[in-house]
This record gives structure tokens, C-alpha cells and sequence, in this order.
């Protein structure tokens, strides 16, 4: 896209640089290249171009002596980067991926820049060209005057003027055109710590120095000996090691006899150091699946593994061995786990392992902590990178493994911006690294192990738990029939079969997981009287009640509001709290424990930094009794002292709105029940349920995930449904309903009107939630037999959706894992 001259250069002898921006715009965009720049630009740098009215950043993907584009080209302004941001091989990643996500280019590539290092946009306000006459004729005297000198010198944002008090100004001379407003762009604020150290000068006779000018000043004398004599230190030391060193420093640094250096020192995000311990004698099992992943890694060959194995089967150190056979062979490693609360485990056991060369990169860290860990990957200062998902773009260009822990957790998809799925990201870097790749699960993602049937990714078992112990026992107990046989008026939440399990659990000495996936106290304010439930003012949602803060909070938009006395709708005092959530839960916990160690973990206690791993490492070390949780506590964690995990609603996530739901509810309550009897003492587990025979549920009591998968997968051919198709999903938003009905409306009506193949389009319709943050929300669905045909199909739709107006958002989702 070509827009007028910005500078009255000599384009014809100026090459053209590509610029990918951070736009809903399927293409990229052609800039002149100054010549002052011309000798520093590379692919792969950010630049800052003018586009429209405003400056954006930009990540030059291509360079062209001559452009395509009809009109005169706009120039860059500024190069960012001294240094390529992105190397060309994830240029060529991201190109390839963007595509089969029907994203954006420049929207991907600012997906991989390391977060808080690109350029922010942000508006100024300058003196205009009449503000300039005014001071230069002296119309403008005394505080006006002053106000116009400041904004010439140094322009200010809004912000900076309310701060201090000159909003009145502003507004006077903004309604007299003496000043303008100008879009400009800032740097993210993202630096490296660095840390003073002190050296020994170059070329200085030490003894000369010392007998010479250094005769009368003793104390000077005695600590250049002493630097001279040792290694390099921070500055800090010698400050804490020897009284007046400041002033000691400072004057051996005017006489020339020692210099202060600046060196990095990334903040320490490992935590305490580990003992590096040796690997663990491998079973049976696991020497042969280790053994084709080994040879793979060694061949640089590009070939995918399912590693399908049991709760407790020793997926971890498959994982461990992999990465130690990529640094064998001098090549990194990269290892993604779904959530931040599983990295803390497998940290610890890289490691132990390992020892600190490695880099953590995940959301939990600061903008700050985050960009020192993908220097240090970038220099080439550790070869392993563990984190969640957009670890996938880690600067790692010499990759022997990849490894996705848990991949058929729905964590693993962007839900956001770049819709990627983290599974077809690996696929791409591992072709690109010429590395194979490991998806290992419990309970693998259908179109995972649907793949794997057809021969398209090699499937490698672990069909046993790690010396013999056998899986728990699992229990389904009936909610119907226990809640006939419960006293009338009480609140049915632990059945007496989980409590008597935990009593005696506890009295065992072990320990008890309640899982429950719904956080909050209560999930509705319901009015007996007329029926109505407290709703978010924002999102077609319940307000779900948060006794911890006694507040009423929606878990979409996190409006909040004091929980009404009476009902909104009718004015009666007949409300009541239904349903129950993982406050609700401890509550009950404690009225019947009273004497146990109880903590919660959800969203709401992980808020605080450091809360996760502090109530896991609780856990761990047997200062729990009972933890209480959502899918936090589900997936991952070993800890052998938990004898009984009890599931309070099983069928919780059965009812919702989409068609993944009942595989969803047998990986997560397979997942639960598989932190039990990991120790000595074999497991227990109690499903609570009120529809005991579903087909989602039975498989788990006898841990039969092919029973579940060939039901599952019948019911998604009869559907057309991945994987025995694909889908595209289409969503249309607007703080306006009208506005959003009619956009989708015009959007389904010319796809049909262009379709000429076999893709089938479902609805529109209003959305499950068909409102969240005031915009009314309208979607439908493509469907068809194979991947390619959809996407061929749903890329008609691309020039329309260019075309809506600002208000109107749209939003693309090739097999979508939220359907809500």
C-alpha cells in the first residue's frame, strides 16, 4: 500500500524496504529508504514510518530496488534496531503462519517481538506554525508566553499537562490554533540491568604509579594492591568490603589508575540454586521411547512424536533425556508447558539436572525480566528456553528439540490478535530447525492422536506408572441419589462418601485435592421471587459472588458491585447465592476440617507474585492437609503424599455450548485424578456427578482413554467436526447490535454469493455470550471436509472484513478451541 511523499528526496536512487505494521491489513507496505540509511538497513529491523496521521513501528520483511506500488512512496524516519529483532528464518515462520491463521502479517510479527521492547504510539502537543508567529512577533507575552517557549522546546502528552495543572492553557490555545497535536512514538522501557564493576587500567606501570603520585595518598595506594592482586569485582563489593571506598574509587579513577565498567546483570527469575543431581535409571518403557526420539535428534531429522503416557509414567524424564541428547550434540532445546504454574515442577527437575543455563520465559515475569531472558537466548548465553506458549518465539536459531508438555491443554491456543495454536507453530519451527518435535499428554487432543492412527505422527506409549504403582481407583458417586437421601434446607457440596474419604485420608497422614472448576463463592444472586439473577451491566453474564472482597464480579470484563440488598428487578428481600465456587468450597472444607491445613488455589489467590509456587511448595512438603482448586491444581504436578483427590462437580463442564466439551471434561477429570497415589500408598478418587453413565465420565473410572476416543470420534464424523474436518469461526463485534447484526448479515450474504465450493456456512447468530464489554457479538461457522478448502473458502471473506467500519471488530479463528 502506497501513500503521498513524505520528504522531497531523489527516490529513484533510493532502494524500497517492505514494512510489515501492526494493522488489520493483509499485506504489506512499501517505503523509501533514505539514503542516510541505506548502509544500516537489514531485515528483520524495526523502523518507525509514518502511516497516515500517525507513526507506527514496522519490521522491514523484504528490501526491493524498486516498488511495485503506483505514486510516490512514503520514507522511513528511523531505524530502531542496530540489530536485526527477528532473524529471517522466523520471518519465514511467522509469513507461513499467519497465513494458515488468516492473520494479519504485521499483527503476527508484533506477536513474537519480545513484550515491552517495540515502540508505543502516543500524542503530543507541539506549538503550531501560528503559535511560532505568535512568539516570534511577541503577540504572545507573560504565562502565554511561557506555555509556548515550553511546548517549542519539548512537547508533552495530555497526561503530563493535567499533571501539572495546565489543562486551561492547553484548551485556550488549542481553541486559538497555536497548538497542534502530533503523533509520535516512544520505546517500550524495557532495558537489561546492568551492574558497576571496577578494573585495572590498561597500560599503567602499577609500581610507578604507586611510588609516584600515589606516595602521599596510602589508602589509594593499599586498594589499587588489592585490585591489582584480584579478580574483577561489582563495585558494590568493594564498597561493602572496605570503609570510604566511594571516595577511595572516584579518585583512582581521575588519576587514570582503574576504570568502571558496565556489565549485564540479568535479574535472577530461577529462584534459590539447585544441586545438579544424575539422571534416574530409565524403565523398560522408557528406553524404548527414548530411543527413536534420540536418533531424530542426532539425524537433525523433522519428525513428530506422541508421547501418549499415563499419569506418573515418567513423561518427564523422556523429556529431560531429549533435551540432554540436543546438547550432546551441540543444539538447544525448547520446552512449553501450557500454563505458568506448571513451570515451576519442570523447572526445578531442568535444573536439578541442567543447572541454570537455562532461560524462563513466561507472563508471569515483568516486562523487564522477560526481555533479559531473550537477550540471553539471543546471545547465545544458554541453550535451553522453558515457558508457555509464545516461548515459541524464542530467539533460538540452532534448535535440536521441541518439547509441548500437556499438549492437549486449550492453553496452548492464542485467543488474541495472532489466533495461533501452539502445536502448529512447533511444526513449523521444527521444519524450519530440521529438529523433531514431542507432544506428550496423558490424554492427547483427538486431532493429536487421530494423527497419530493415520501415520502422519509416530505414537510412542508409556502404558505403566513408574515402579508399578498402580493408577488410583476412581468413584463415581450418583448426586441425584445422595442429594434424596441429604437433610432438606442443607446445601449439598461434599458428598458423605468424599467426607468419610477424607477423614480418613487425613487420618492416614495424606493428603486431599478438592477440585472444583469454578472459582468464586457462589456463581449467581438469584431472586426466589421473580426469578431474576444479578447480571453484569457489560456481558450477557451472571455476576458470580466473591465472599473473600464481598463483591459481586464478572469473570469476563471483572466489572464488580456491591452485592444488592434486595433484588434490582422487583425489590424483594428474597435473595439467595446458588451454586457454589471454589470459596464456597474452602468454607465447607473448614466447617468439616476444622483442625486440617486448608489453602486455596485459583486466579484469585494466584493474583499475588509468588503465591503459586509458595502454596505449591506447601503442598510439596506436607504443610497441607487439603488444597482446594480449579484446573490449576489439575494437570502436571507430582506429589506423592495426596492419597485422595475429590472431584465436587465432574459434569461442570459438560453443558456448555461446544462441541469439544465432553472431550474437555474426560482430559481434565482423567488429569485430577492422576495427582493421586503417585507416592507409596495407592490413590483414591471420588467423581461427583449427577449424570454418572455420560460417555465422558465412565471411561475415566477405569482410565480408558480409547474407550472415550473411539466414542468421541464417531460422534465428530457423524458432525463433520475436526478431526474429521475443519472449521473456521467467524465472530463480528459492536458496541452497536444493530450495527453487528447487519455487518455479519453482509458478510455471510457475500460469501455465499462468491462460494463455489463444498464449505458449508453455519448461521449467523447471536453468540453464546452475546455480549461482553458492551459490544454485541454475532457469529457463524465455515465447515468442510479438509483444512485447505476451508481456508481457500473462508479467505473470500478477507476484502469485506477489510472494509468495516472502525466501530465493527472481526475476528477470524481457523478450528477454533472457545466457540463461546
Amino acid at each position: 500500500m502506497s501513500t503521498g511523499l513524505l520528504f522531497d528526496l531523489d527516490s529513484a536512487s533510493q532502494s524500497v524496504a517492505q514494512v510489515a505494521l501492526p494493522v488489520p491489513v493483509y499485506s504489506v507496505f512499501d517505503y523509501r529508504i533514505p539514503k542516510a540509511l541505506a548502509r544500516d538497513v537489514k531485515i528483520g529491523q524495526r523502523v518507525l514510518v509514518p502511516f497516515g496521521a500517525r507513526r507506527l513501528p514496522g519490521v522491514i520483511v523484504a528490501l526491493r530496488s524498486t516498488s511495485e506500488r503506483s505514486g510516490r512512496l512514503k520514507h522511513i524516519e528511523r531505524i530502531v534496531d542496530s540489530e536485526p529483532a527477528l532473524s529471517e528464518t522466523m520471518l519465514a515462520i511467522l509469513e507461513e503462519a499467519a497465513k494458515q491463521s488468516l492473520c494479519p502479517i504485521g499483527i503476527a510479527i508484533a506477536a513474537a517481538l519480545p513484550t515491552g521492547s517495540s515502540l508505543q504510539p502516543i500524542t503530543v502537543y507541539t506549538v503550531s506554525s501560528r503559535g511560532q508567529e505568535a512568539l516570534r512577533s511577541g503577540a504572545a507575552q507573560g504565562a502565554l508566553r511561557e506555555f509556548l517557549t515550553q511546548l517549542e522546546r519539548t512537547p508533552i502528552t495530555l497526561a503530563a499537562l493535567r499533571r501539572r495543572k495546565q489543562e486551561d492553557w492547553l484548551q485556550r490555545c488549542e481553541r486559538d490554533g497555536l497548538i497542534e497535536k502530533r503523533h509520535e512514538s516512544k520505546a517500550g522501557g524495557v532495558r537489561e540491568t546492568t551492574q558497576k564493576w571496577v578494573t585495572l587500567a590498561r597500560n599503567f606501570d602499577l609500581e610507578a604509579k604507586i611510588q609516584g603520585e600515589l606516595q602521599r595518598a596510602r589508602k589509594q595506594a593499599d586498594l589499587l594492591r588489592r585490585i591489582a592482586a584480584s579478580e574483577p569485582q561489582p563495585y558494590s563489593q568493594w564498597i561493602q568490603e572496605t570503609p570510604g571506598a566511594a571516595a577511595l574509587l572516584r579518585a583512582l579513577a581521575a588519576r587514570g589508575c582503574i576504570e568502571f565498567e558496565e556489565r549485564l546483570a540479568p535479574r535472577n527469575v530461577l529462584g534459590v540454586p539447585l544441586e545438579i543431581s544424575g539422571s534416574v535409571d530409565l524403565t523398560v518403557d522408557q528406553a524404548q521411547v527414548l530411543a527413536p526420539i534420540c536418533k531424530a535428534i542426532e539425524t537433525q531429522s523433522t519428525e513428530s512424536f506422541l508421547l501418549h503416557g499415563v499419569t506418573g509414567s515418567g513423561k518427564t524424564e523422556v523429556y529431560l533425556r531429549a533435551v540432554a541428547a540436543a546438547l550432546q550434540c551441540g543444539r538447544q532445546a525448547l520446552v512449553l508447558v501450557p500454563e505458568i504454574t506448571l513451570t515451576h515442577q519442570i523447572l526445578a527437575r531442568l535444573r536439578s539436572r541442567f543447572g541454570d543455563a537455562l532461560a524462563v520465559l513466561h507472563s508471569g515475569l515483568t516486562p523487564n525480566e522477560r526481555f533479559e531472558q531473550w537477550q540471553r537466548l539471543r546471545r547465545g548465553a544458554t541453550p535451553i528456553a522453558l515457558g508457555a506458549r509464545s516461548a515459541l518465539f524464542a530467539p533460538l536459531e540452532n534448535l535440536g528439540v521441541i518439547i509441548l508438555d500437556e499438549e492437549h491443554d486449550t492453553a496452548y491456543k492464542n485467543e488474541e490478535g495472532f489466533r495461533y495454536h501452539a502445536r502448529d507453530l512447533a511444526a513449523l519451527r521444527a521444519k524450519y530447525a530440521h529438529c523433531p518435535w514431542i507432544l506428550g499428554s496423558a490424554t492427547p487432543s483427538l486431532e493429536t492422536r487421530f494423527a497419530a492412527e493415520r501415520g502422519t505422527i509416530r505414537r510412542l506409549s508409556l502404558p505403566h506408572r513408574i515402579g508399578g504403582r498402580p493408577l488410583p481407583a476412581v468413584e463415581v458417586v450418583d448426586l441425584e441419589k445422595e442429594r434424596r437421601n441429604t437433610v432438606r434446607g442443607r446445601k449439598l457440596i461434599l458428598s458423605r462418601t468424599l467426607q468419610r474419604a477424607t477423614t480418613q485420608a487425613l487420618a492416614d497422614g495424606g493428603q486431599v485435592i478438592f477440585f472444583l472448576n469454578r472459582r468464586g463463592f457462589s456463581t449467581r444472586i438469584f431472586c426466589y421471587d421473580c426469578g431474576h439473577a444479578e447480571h453484569c451491566k457489560h456481558c450477557d453474564i451472571s455476576l458470580v459472588y466473591h465472599a473473600t472482597d464481598e463483591v459481586l464480579r464478572c469473570h469476563y470484563c471483572d466489572h464488580t458491585a456491591p452485592p444488592p440488598e434486595v433484588c434490582s428487578q422487583c425489590g424483594a428481600d428474597s435473595n439467595a447465592l446458588l451454586g457454589i465456587g471454589t470459596e464456597r468450597l474452602e468454607e465447607e472444607a473448614r466447617i468439616l476440617f476444622p483442625t486440617a491445613q486448608i489453602a486455596r488455589l485459583d486466579r484469585d489467590t494466584a493474583r499475588r507474585k509468588g503465591a503459586t509456587e509458595q502454596i505449591l511448595h506447601a503442598l510439596k512438603n506436607r504443610k497441607l492437609d487439603i488444597l482446594i482448586g480449579t484446573q490449576m491444581v489439575a494437570k502436571g504436578h507430582d506429589f506423592p503424599g495426596v492419597q485422595l483427590v475429590g472431584v465436587v462437580a465432574a459434569d461442570i463442564g459438560l453443558h456448555m455450548p461446544d462441541f469439544r466439551a465432553a472431550e474437555r471434561t474426560f482430559q481434565l477429570l482423567t488429569q485430577v485424578a492422576g495427582r493421586a497415589g503417585r507416592g507409596q500408598i495407592p490413590g483414591r478418587v471420588i467423581l461427583q456427578t449427577f449424570v454418572p453413565d455420560h460417555y465422558a465420565i465412565r471411561p475415566v473410572v477405569e482410565h480408558d482413554y480409547e474407550t472415550f476416543y473411539r466414542h468421541e470420534l464417531a460422534h465428530r464424523e457423524s458432525l463433520g467436526y475436526p478431526p474429521h474436518g475443519a472449521l473456521v469461526h467467524v465472530l463480528v463485534s459492536s458496541l452497536d447490535e444493530t450495527e453487528a447484526q447487519t455487518a455479519i448479515t453482509e458478510l455471510a450474504k457475500n460469501w455465499k454469493m462468491q462460494n463455489a465450493s463444498q464449505v458449508e456456512l453455519l448461521g449467523p447468530a447471536p453468540a453464546p455470550l452475546a455480549r461482553i464489554q458492551d459490544r454485541y457479538r454475532f457469529q457463524f461457522l465455515l465447515k468442510g471436509e479438509s483444512e485447505a478448502t476451508v481456508l481457500q473458502a473462508a479467505r473470500l471473506l478477507l476484502p469485506g472484513i477489510e472494509k468495516l467500519p472502525n466501530s465493527v471488530r472481526a475476528k477470524l479463528d481457523v478450528n477454533p478451541v472457545n466457540m463461546l
